[in-house]
């Protein structure tokens, strides 16, 4: 039995769940929403584990027969933020309250395979030492709050950007949505001398971007040019409908997909999206890895079947 842990506007689950489906692989979805809203019923006694269960409608699985766990976006309360913003107390009551169900549900797990573990991920700055470590190139970059810091690291770069420590978020301001993306720094003078702690990389000039889906061996890889229009060449998700970005199937060196390889076995990894930047000087430069990120976007561009090989993938875990 598998444990499918997403939420329901996943359509990347969708199309995973037609190929389980065809090879009648056995499964359970279990969507954030549902269990916070009874609409899956969830049982955990902690003096009794071996009874703990999860029911929908006629479907009643017990936690000791799950055998995998695929964990995709199960943590994503869209109803309850559309509801109550994501800044109103109750909804920081309701995520905590589901952080902590999710945790016991992760106990329950501990002993299962997984398609991707929450929370095996180092930092985003630990990301980067790792990928070094296995030879591949990677951006100067620093976590500061001196502004003396970024002068120095600008002196010696063509450029700064800046990106979120963290997991990229989402913000309610206004009524409005704001989601935080990878932003140049214009103009280090004009940055306040002290600040919060922020993540600051050198801008790499770039030829075009590539994004690599990675399952256990297995590397799809995609070019993306963005670099051609300005909205895009920092941060190719703000998308321009008007002017579409080309994505083409790419085929990284060997030595780079082996590095790669290498590089999510050490962090423990067994599939994610890693991107890189193709540099005008021919450098492949790594940027990030995200174990949880959209992989439509490549596989249909490309032709390259990832969903149904993120269902084999489960089947032979």
């Amino acid at each position: 039995m598998i444990l499918i842990l997403s939420t329901s506007t996943d359509l990347d689950t969708e199309k995973v769940i037609e190929w389980l489906n065809f090879y009648n692989e056995p499964f359970f979805r279990l969507n954030d929403e549902d269990l916070m809203m009874g609409i899956v019923e969830f049982y955990y006694n902690p003096e009794n584990l071996d009874q703990s269960y999860i029911k929908n409608h006629a479907t009643k699985i017990f936690f000791r027969d799950i055998k995998k766990v695929w964990f995709r976006k199960f943590g994503f309360l869209t109803s309850y933020e559309k509801k109550f913003t994501r800044n109103s107390d109750f909804y920081k009551y309701l995520y905590s309250e589901f952080s902590a169900t999710r945790k016991l549900i992760f106990e329950l797990l501990s002993d299962k395979k997984w398609l991707y573990r929450k929370g095996v991920l180092p930092s985003k700055p630990m990301v980067l030492k790792k990928a070094k470590d296995h030879g591949l190139q990677i951006p100067k970059s620093v976590v500061t709050t001196d502004k003396n810091v970024l002068k120095q690291l600008d002196s010696n770069s063509n450029g700064l950007i800046t990106k979120t420590i963290g997991e990229g978020k989402q913000v309610m301001l206004n009524e409005k949505n704001y989601p935080f993306m990878t932003i140049g720094i214009d103009d280090v003078d004009k940055v306040s001398q002290k600040f919060s702690p922020s993540y600051i990389q050198e801008k790499i000039e770039k030829e075009y971007e590539i994004r690599t889906f990675v399952i256990g061996k297995k590397l799809y890889s995609m070019a993306i040019f963005s670099q051609n229009d300005k909205r895009t060449e920092i941060d190719f998700r703000v998308f321009d409908p008007e002017k579409p970005i080309r994505f083409v199937p790419y085929k990284l060196p060997q030595d780079i997909e082996e590095k790669v390889i290498n590089f999510m076995d050490d962090i423990s990894l067994n599939t994610g999206s890693v991107d890189f930047i193709k540099s005008v000087n021919g450098e492949y430069v790594f940027l990030e890895v995200n174990p949880a990120g959209q992989f439509g976007m490549t596989s249909y561009p490309c032709n390259y079947a990832i969903h149904k090989e993120v269902a084999n993938s489960l089947k032979q875990l």
